[in-house]
């Protein structure tokens, strides 16, 4: 029986089909590969015990992965191209590539990991990684790196980014963006009060403030085009990894909330995307809605930044999102109650499973704070202990499961160009 299901395999793994990934193993590095090992292990147990088989297929980029698990009483080219469609349909909702490989049958896991990058992996931007400066640029109360801190709190700094060749709209010194992040503060502790279990007592961000009580504010020039920035195959998530890779990100106690100057085609129709530990703003298009709506955009991301909504949330659902109405709703862009059943992600009673309230970033700060970065980044889950903690878990941006997602080690070295 064994010398039969291998020959059934070499025959299925490279038989030829329409569709590049059927039948076809995966190759290169895997950028999550621990949660693809701890989804193989899941559903193999679980085949093991329908005494079935396992077909796994797996598609991955720098910033997200995706996959399906097809537990099957035989492995033919019918399981196969389930499976295959399976993992596409994922990899399409998750923007996780092009394409779907295998990486295991059964307990054998057929990925070739010494081998090239399958056309699933995201090109690199042709232009460096360096931290570049005009001469223009250079006003008068405009900073270009992070400012002493009047704390050793946990807080968030803001970013203004705009592209090499963008222009410069200077909202990081005409007060733009510090009346836009003190206004949603405001919304935030306002509407964190009027929740049923708040008492009254509403919850601030922390905030990154200079010493003379205004905001600290970054200016970054990124040393890539618009252009490049909206090339197709290249996902929003290009402001993250460069913040990373020039060392603007270099505080593990830190939140990074990134207003860019430029639009792009890979920003959310409602100006935002965020996930620990980032959240970006897309200006133009955010300004669009409104100051009310542009300061439900900000509170949202922040939010996701903390990584909320929680999986092990009873009413969360996909992309980190609540169902129904909700500040954290999916396309929800009236609504400014923040759980308003509490049995999600704020002051709610789930069992080991992260409460925003009482996330280190917010204030006042709980006896028993947590830290989004330790518990995601590290996976130190400490006291969370819920079994859906970790479900459809998406690692730290930049493939980091470490200090480095939050601490680069670069010391910033500015570039003038033209």
């Amino acid at each position: 029986m064994k010398k039969l299901l291998g020959i059934l395999v070499l025959f299925f793994l490279f038989s030829g089909n329409a569709n590049a990934g059927v039948n076809e193993p995966g190759s290169g590095k895997i950028h999550y590969i621990e949660d693809v090992k701890r989804v193989h292990k899941k559903y193999l147990g679980q085949a093991k015990e329908k005494k079935q088989h396992l077909i796994y297929y797996v598609s991955s980029t720098k910033y997200v992965w995706s996959g399906w698990a097809l537990i099957t009483k035989k492995i033919n080219e019918k399981s196969h191209e389930k499976s295959y469609k399976k993992c596409m349909k994922e990899a399409k909702k998750w923007g996780a590539g092009d394409d779907c490989f295998i990486y295991a049958i059964d307990d054998k896991i057929v990925w070739n990991f010494d081998g090239s990058e399958k056309s699933s992996e995201i090109t690199e931007a042709k232009a460096t990684y360096d931290a570049v400066l005009k001469e223009e640029d250079k006003k008068e109360g405009r900073f270009f790196e992070d400012q002493p801190d009047v704390n050793d709190d946990y807080q968030i700094h803001i970013n203004f980014i705009i592209a090499k060749d963008g222009k410069d709209t200077e909202l990081d010194i005409n007060g733009y963006i510090e009346q836009r992040m003190l206004a949603a503060n405001e919304k935030m502790k306002k509407w964190t009060a009027e929740n049923k279990k708040s008492n009254g007592v509403g919850q601030n961000f922390k905030l990154d403030m200079r010493k003379d009580g205004k905001l600290d504010v970054t200016f970054i020039r990124m040393n890539l085009t618009k252009k490049q920035i909206d090339e197709p195959r290249y996902p929003d998530g290009v402001i993250d990894d460069y913040l990373i890779n020039t060392g603007f990100v270099n505080n593990p106690k830190k939140v990074y909330a990134n207003f860019a100057g430029f639009k792009t085609k890979h920003g959310d129709a409602h100006g935002g995307k965020g996930d620990f530990p980032f959240m970006v703003i897309y200006t133009p298009a955010a300004k669009s809605h409104g100051e009310k709506q542009i300061d439900m955009v900000i509170i949202h991301e922040l939010f996701h930044a903390q990584r909320a909504s929680y999986w092990c949330g009873k009413r969360t659902y996909t992309g980190m999102h609540v169902k129904g109405s909700d500040l954290l709703g999916m396309g929800d862009d009236e609504s400014t109650v923040v759980d308003g059943k509490n049995d999600t992600y704020y002051r709610h009673d789930i069992e080991g499973c992260p409460d925003l309230a009482k996330s280190v970033y917010l204030t006042p700060t709980a006896e028993d704070a947590w830290d989004p970065f330790d518990v995601f980044c590290r996976k130190n889950s400490g006291s969370f202990t819920h079994k859906d903690l970790y479900k459809h878990f998406f690692d730290c941006v930049g493939g980091a499961s470490d200090t480095t997602a939050k601490k680069s080690g670069k010391k910033l070295k500015f570039k003038l160009i033209n």
